[in-house]
């Protein structure tokens, strides 16, 4: 679905030709290299909407506008806008660059998705700047981690806006000790005598007594809402001695002394439409049955009744939060429940027609018009999905279940599915507990209309079973009865679900149970239920493929892992997914590495470059060749790919300390493989773990610290036993000997509780130490492909053009070789082989 892009909510708001020019505060925003955030906090009606408008209008600077509301507490929609606008205003096309991340609402998703647009960002040659107005309407924890990471990797190009009535869930304090943040707060904000005096001569408002501007300074403290109210009374023929009173009791003021002096016509105006978020004049005409919407809001606007008119080329207007608050209240006062019931549901109905279901299923909501709410997400449930605004959804109908309303079925079961997929396993457990218990009492399961989502829920269950990575021979009975019943179809069945958008392993995705794997015994009965039945074709089928592909490597059962690889290599091409296809390759590529059939591994990893436009997978791709690289010993074309394709992603990383190693540099290579497994330990990835300790352990023992080296050694097998790894650990070309020390260790000293590491297991891993030949040991894999093609016979140009390399680069291969073998002449050197 298409994302309906609401004007309103990205347009710079006007300032009013008369508003008053505060160059004090003009000074505070003015640019600063070393400031990342800016923080606007004050309460509602200080003008910091107000001076940030003024001051990006004066500035003439570039600046990507967000006003917020509630319907922006979902990761994907929030930032969806932020891109967008920045793709706008930069001219750039960073927005079509992300567009495949926008899918996702699990943590590593999002996170990435930071770190793709902060790359971006920093790939832009323009200053750019984010305004989010009304901050504090954001409520969501995952929204505030993120613009944390955000605001922390900023480029030195971008500076970031806030403004907000509250204090924000930001560490604030860290970013003021790093000199990261301005502030204005409220005792700036206030007007001082000057600006007051100038803000009522720019309304051709004369006071004769400074007495009297003194007082209303006095009564309003400054406020800027408090100061325009009383212009307003004078206006209206009240006396200024009204701001005595007026700035606890706003609302009161507004309605009795700013709407009731309005004509019925217009207040009948004002509240039909105080609903409404921006003010189309088309859309209020048809709201009001009228048509002179738009002269009503230019006159509102020339009599300062707290209305903004968005910078836009078609007509816009907003009211000001305050003042809709206030209408809101008095709509609810003056007509019937039955009236107020009709004017939301045809407002809502008018901003369904208009394709922004979101904001039309957040007034019925807030309203509590639960039924047709329901109705409406029903409706929408697909475009939800596909659209990725899932926390929407899961907030929508937490606020149904808050509201004691009945919620259907088919939303519930979607419900599970989001829950699932935002890694919110214990929730979806109670859930899935809950409908079972319904099953027993209400029989929904058996009824003829739930048929199809029933057959979901089924499926959900042991897709819950394989995220959690628990009993799959459960899962596997929940699929065969499944089956045995035939299944049913449903509106889902042409919805491909999303299993991977961004990951170079599909074991580090939720349906590769985070490398979790089962053992064979367990794993074969339940993907034969896939591979020989009706579900055969579907792409969770597919993906299961890959994810055995990548399980048989680690197992070191390379000749059936290459079938499986294939097999999943083909489906992703047939479903266009690189999110299949891409591991597959880099799988495939790193077992031609570790064989030393380099020449293969770039071939294919270049080739697939070429048929790819994600950047995030040809950064993907571009580090597998680092690693295949440094397993040749070229650390130059090593470094050369990791700046090309630079990220924070764990893959990166690990690559990246690998290449610290091979230059020497153990303690960077250490810090990075500890803050990559402290991460992977929060998010319980296995297979990350497990090949972060295993470097970690290297680094510590090329440090020579040798108990640390073992600690993180038993770590990495306490966290492979279980599942049988094998060729993380025998990857690493250095591992060997720390295993033998390791068990070693184990079998000496009994005091150190090692022994739930089984010896079996050790023994294994050892046991597959290649067999130590002759001097050609002391080669580097690049190394040894160029002596054997030397031993064949060929030229240094015949070898160059094979190696894609130059004939001087071929002939410094052959001095260190020489060198290495103790001989002289090449003749020499054959004569070893």
């Amino acid at each position: 679905m298409q994302m309906v892009w609401l004007s309103s909510k990205t347009k710079v708001p006007r300032t009013m030709v008369d508003a008053v020019d505060r160059e004090r505060l003009y000074e505070l925003l003015r640019y600063d290299e070393s400031k990342k955030v800016t923080i606007v906090r004050a309460p509602a009606g200080y003008g910091k909407t107000t001076l940030l408008s003024q001051w990006f209008t004066q500035s003439n600077e570039p600046v990507a506008w967000l006003s917020l509301d509630e319907a922006d507490n979902d990761p994907i929609r929030f930032w969806k806008y932020v891109v967008h606008m920045v793709s706008s205003i930069s001219q750039s096309n960073i927005a079509q660059e992300l567009s495949s991340l926008f899918n996702s609402q699990e943590a590593s998703s999002l996170e990435f998705l930071i770190d793709s647009f902060l790359n971006e960002l920093s790939l832009t040659s323009s200053s750019i700047n984010i305004v989010m107005d009304d901050y504090h309407l954001i409520e969501n924890d995952t929204i505030h981690q993120m613009i944390i990471q955000f605001i922390e990797y900023l480029p030195d190009n971008v500076q970031v806006y806030l403004t907000s009535r509250t204090v924000l869930p930001l560490p604030i304090a860290k970013w003021r000790v790093k000199s990261w943040l301005k502030e204005i707060s409220t005792e700036q904000l206030r007007f001082t005598h000057e600006e007051t005096q100038q803000f009522y001569e720019n309304k051709n408002l004369h006071f004769n007594d400074d007495k009297l501007l003194q007082h209303v300074l006095k009564m309003t403290e400054g406020w800027a809402t408090g100061i325009q109210l009383a212009g307003l009374s004078i206006n209206t023929s009240q006396t200024v001695d009204i701001m005595d009173s007026a700035h606890p009791f706003i609302t009161e003021f507004l309605l009795q002394e700013i709407l009731n002096t309005l004509p019925p016509s217009t207040q009948d105006f004002l509240l039909h439409t105080s609903l409404l978020h921006s003010l189309e004049p088309a859309v209020c005409d048809k709201l009001t049955n009228r048509s002179d919407s738009y002269s009503v809001l230019l006159e509102l606007e020339k009599k300062g009744l707290f209305i903004v008119r968005l910078n836009s080329n078609q007509p816009v207007f907003r009211y000001h939060h305050l003042f809709a608050e206030a209408l809101q209240i008095e709509l609810k006062k003056r007509y019937s429940q039955e009236m107020v019931s009709s004017i939301v549901i045809e407002t809502a109905t008018l901003l369904q027609d208009k394709g922004d279901f979101i904001a039309a299923i957040e007034i019925l909501l807030n309203e509590q018009a639960n039924e047709l709410a329901e109705s409406w997400i029903t409706t929408h449930l697909v475009d939800i999905f596909t659209s990725g605004q899932t926390s929407t959804y899961v907030r929508w109908v937490q606020t149904l279940r808050n509201n004691h309303y009945s919620v259907s079925f088919e939303v519930l079961v979607m419900y599970i599915i989001t829950l699932i997929s935002v890694q919110q396993m214990e929730e979806a457990g109670k859930l899935i507990f809950e409908l079972e218990h319904r099953q027993v009492t209400e029989k929904w399961m058996d009824a003829e209309e739930n048929q199809g989502i029933a057959s979901i829920f089924e499926t959900v269950r042991a897709y819950a079973i394989i995220a959690i990575g628990d009993d799959i021979e459960k899962a596997t009975e929940i699929i065969q009865r499944q089956l045995e019943n035939g299944r049913v179809s449903s509106r889902w069945d042409n919805i491909p679900m999303q299993y991977n958008l961004f990951e170079h392993k599909i074991l580090r995705t939720s349906i590769g149970s985070k490398g979790k794997f089962w053992p064979l015994e367990k794993a074969i009965p339940f993907a034969k239920l896939f591979r020989e039945t009706e579900l055969k074709d579907q792409n969770m089928t597919a993906f299961s493929y890959g994810a055995s592909a990548e399980t048989l490597y680690e197992k070191n059962y390379l000749e059936v892992a290459v079938v499986e690889l294939e097999i999943a290599l083909q489906y992703g091409h047939s479903y266009n997914d690189p999110g299949l296809f891409i591991p597959m390759y880099i799988l495939k590529a790193h077992i031609h590495a570790m064989n030393s059939n380099f020449v293969v591994a770039h071939a294919l990893l270049d080739s697939t470059i070429d048929i790819v436009k994600e950047k995030h997978w040809i950064n993907s791709l571009r580090t597998m060749k680092a690693r295949c690289y440094l397993l040749e010993g070229d650390i130059l074309q090593a470094e050369t790919e990791l700046c090309k394709a630079e990220s924070r992603h764990p893959f990166w990383l690990l690559v990246n300390a690998r290449l610290l190693l091979a230059k020497g540099n153990a303690e960077e290579a250490l810090k990075a493989t500890i803050q990559v497994k402290t991460k992977a330990l929060q998010e319980m990835q296995v297979s990350t773990i497990i090949e972060a300790a295993v470097l970690e352990a290297i680094c510590e023992m090329e440090l020579d610290h040798e108990d640390a080296a073992m600690m993180a050694l038993h770590e990495a097998l306490g966290h492979g036993a279980p599942y049988g790894y094998v060729r993380t650990f025998l990857d690493e070309k250095a591992i060997i000997p720390l295993l033998k020390t390791y068990l070693n260790v184990q079998q000496t000293n009994k005091n150190l509780h090692w022994n739930f590491v089984p010896a079996s297991y050790l023994e294994q891993l050892i046991a597959q130490e290649p067999t130590q030949g002759s001097l050609l040991d002391s080669l580097t894999p690049r190394e040894r492909e160029v002596f054997r093609l030397l031993v064949d016979g060929a030229t240094n140009r015949e070898i160059a053009n094979r190696l894609f390399l130059t004939e001087g680069t071929i002939r410094v291969y052959l001095t260190t070789i020489y060198s290495k073998l103790g001989v002289n002449s090449r003749a020499k050197a054959v004569l070893i082989k």
